[in-house]
């Protein structure tokens, strides 16, 4: 098969980037453990006639001891959770200031992070992504890598865009959904506010706007000739 050329080439990633994504998948690991374990604290309380209601991350720890205050096969059945979930928090903290020091020493990184809506986690996810820039021959076949462009369909007299391509990994689609949405205009907050445009959408919306009203000047004047 390698004398014919029967064969795909892969890109391996360099340690870098694969120590990047090794920092990313614990984090997101640990984090939807632990909203795993606040899930079935709610749920399962829920069933005595508990309810936990709305209560920040801090507080939460408080009061679950407060509904459990009397009861004492519940509150030794939540106590272990409740340990594992203090646990979790601490070293999720850990894992997080691990990842920001990352994108603190990465130019790359700090300058994904001038986009909108655009932080410390969804940089990382994009920079350990790409890797490599230079093996994408086109800067077009970045977007499709993950994600962005929709996939062409044709067949006979059929052309349409279907849905977009499935990214190599739920992070990369979560990270691809935030990039898309850094680049479309954003309503703006309060009454009678308009978009809020970002610098590169608006630069290139305008030089569209001139090509558009230049052209249509040009058809004008013919048609007038």
């Amino acid at each position: 098969m390698m004398r014919v050329g029967l064969f795909k080439p892969v890109h391996v990633k360099t340690l870098a980037s694969q120590e990047k994504r090794m920092l990313l998948t614990p984090r997101k690991l640990v984090q939807r453990k632990m909203l795993d374990v606040d899930a079935d604290l709610r749920g399962t309380l829920r069933n005595f006639g508990l309810k936990v209601g709305v209560v920040g991350k801090a507080g939460f720890e408080a009061r679950i001891r407060e509904l459990v205050e009397g009861l004492p096969r519940l509150a030794a059945i939540v106590e272990p959770l409740l340990t594992i979930r203090r646990v979790m928090r601490q070293e999720f903290t850990r894992l997080h200031k691990m990842l920001l020091d990352v994108v603190r020493h990465d130019p790359v990184c700090r300058r994904l992070m001038t986009a909108p809506d655009v932080g410390a986690v969804v940089a990382l996810t994009y920079r350990a992504t790409v890797d490599q820039p230079q093996r994408f021959v086109h800067s077009r076949a970045v977007g499709a890598h993950v994600g962005l462009t929709p996939r062409r369909h044709q067949s006979g007299e059929i052309d349409y865009d279907a849905a977009s391509p499935s990214p190599a990994t739920p992070c990369c689609a979560r990270c691809s959904t935030r990039l898309r949405r850094s680049c479309s205009p954003r309503a703006g907050v309060g009454p009678g506010s308009g978009p809020v445009w970002h610098n590169l959408m608006l630069g290139s919306t305008v030089r569209s706007c001139n090509t558009r009203h230049q052209s249509a000047l040009c058809h004008y004047q013919q048609c007038r000739s």
